[in-house]
């Protein structure tokens, strides 16, 4: 009998997680459910994530979605944020009804702001799904830390949450250590969470750089144990780009110092860092 199996995908946010979820959705007995990113977990930390609560929905909002589940509609997506949310039972409960389906074998929750959840939350949802006999592995994607702060920051402009600019020093400046930026971009802390929590055959930890090459494809095929499609490296999901504008070389070195152990972290367990970050050589000393 497969060991039936749930994905928790750590993020990171601008790397490549959406993509990750699409094509593990894609396989043969996976199903991933209604949401794209559920979002269930984050908002608990509070700070940058409390706007992720989902607040209760007015009672003809609730009357509303119990009566397209009773006729076989899909419920619709806050109201089942908002139930995932507010009994972490539901939430368990509901990947398990996903692979007590016919055939499935694979279900997961991919959602980039994961990558704060600290050890005792990681442990608890490995705990939730290891009680109902199914497995757990967890999966984060890093990003050269300039790169996705430059996409973040255009995607908070995007949103309205920062003043839109030209030019990327200035903002970029003012943004990379910010408690929004902060949460998202040390990668040693996630890290550091998942090797608490997860053994090492448990756990994937990949760059976006090389992600969808046929030989990421490959190790994240081999690691969901699925057939690698390298065909499918082409078809970047919810892409967004870092901006134009090259950056001076001193904001580059500022930024990487103030995130040097996330790159520590990261080349000591992804060596290809040094080659694969334009960065890295700011914040990493010559091997």
């Amino acid at each position: 009998m497969t060991q039936k199996t749930f994905y928790l995908g750590l993020g990171g946010q601008k790397c490549g997680s959406t993509w990750i979820q699409a094509y593990l959705n894609r396989q043969q007995g996976s199903d991933f459910g209604r949401l794209g990113e559920y979002q269930v977990w984050e908002h608990q930390l509070g700070g940058v994530f409390a706007r992720y609560k989902v607040p209760v929905p007015p009672l003809k909002e609730r009357l509303r979605a119990r009566l397209k589940t009773s006729v076989g509609a899909d419920e619709p997506a806050q109201h089942l944020r908002w139930r995932l949310q507010a009994d972490p039972e539901a939430y368990f409960d509901y990947f398990a009804g996903l692979l007590a389906r016919p055939g499935m074998v694979r279900t997961g929750d991919i959602t980039p702001s994961y990558a704060a959840l600290p050890p005792e939350m990681l442990a608890r949802i490995r705990d939730g799904f290891v009680t109902r006999g199914i497995a757990v592995k967890a999966i984060f994607s890093m990003r050269d830390p300039v790169d996705r702060l430059r996409s973040h920051m255009r995607m908070e402009m995007a949103k309205e949450r920062l003043a839109a600019e030209e030019s990327n020093a200035a903002p970029l400046r003012a943004f990379y250590a910010t408690a929004e930026a902060e949460a998202r971009s040390r990668y040693d802390r996630t890290i550091a969470a998942m090797e608490q929590v997860f053994a090492p055959e448990d756990r994937f930890l990949c760059l976006f750089e090389d992600l969808f090459t046929p030989e990421g494809i490959a190790a994240l095929s081999g690691f969901a144990d699925v057939p690698s499609d390298p065909s499918q490296g082409g078809q970047a999901v919810n892409a967004r780009a870092k901006g134009s504008g090259r950056l001076h070389e001193d904001l580059l070195a500022e930024i990487a110092a103030h995130y040097r152990p996330a790159y520590e972290a990261a080349a000591e367990r992804l060596p290809q860092v040094r080659a694969l970050w334009p960065s890295a050589p700011y914040a990493l000393t010559i091997a």
